[in-house]
């Protein structure tokens, strides 16, 4: 049978901006992480069009307790539904075999990291299996980024990492984080 699981919550896309001096200068006299630059002033320091674009992106879940991960089968019932299981948590063993804690983003660079904080459905994932499926067989991919962010950017089922396609996150604002 063929099941589809996604995964939404609060998280974010974070946008990363290699800075050199000047630009980081500017940024932290302006008092960016205060917010006291608007947006396009902070673009134009950054010599983009608008602050998310970047070549470096990372999209996740925060790794907290406002996850959701729902399963439906083959006729888009759900069979399963985190939120209403107090007791469900991510498969431990699997965990730990695929956290990914290699750092993104480091370097001696100074860096700004664009928040874009968001909430909703971040993934979906399609899982084909012989057997009925077994919700505490699922467990996360996290991610590290600028030893400032932990996110769940994938999920694995049984072990073997799914393939993802994004799906209906919307954002809630931009913070900036100056390193």
């Amino acid at each position: 049978m063929k099941y589809k699981i996604t995964l939404g919550g609060r998280g974010a896309d974070i946008y990363v901006h290699r800075l050199n001096e000047e630009q980081y200068r500017l940024l932290k006299e302006g008092e960016v992480e205060k917010e006291k630059i608007d947006m396009d002033d902070i673009a134009k320091i950054l010599e983009k069009e608008m602050v998310d674009e970047s070549d470096e992106i990372y999209t996740g879940v925060y790794d907290n307790d406002d996850i959701v991960v729902q399963v439906l089968n083959e006729g888009d019932e759900m069979i399963f539904d985190s939120l209403s299981d107090e007791d469900w948590t991510f498969d431990v063993e699997t965990r730990d075999e695929y956290e990914n804690y290699e750092s993104f983003a480091e370097g001696d660079d100074p860096i700004l990291f664009v928040e874009s904080y968001s909430k909703g459905t971040f993934f979906t994932f399609e899982v084909e299996t012989d057997e009925e499926f077994d919700e505490s067989k699922i467990s996360p991919i996290i991610t590290e980024v600028g030893e400032r962010f932990e996110m769940i950017t994938g999920l694995c089922y049984k072990g073997e990492v799914l393939e993802k396609e994004f799906d209906d996150y919307w954002g809630k604002g931009y913070y900036y984080h100056l390193t």
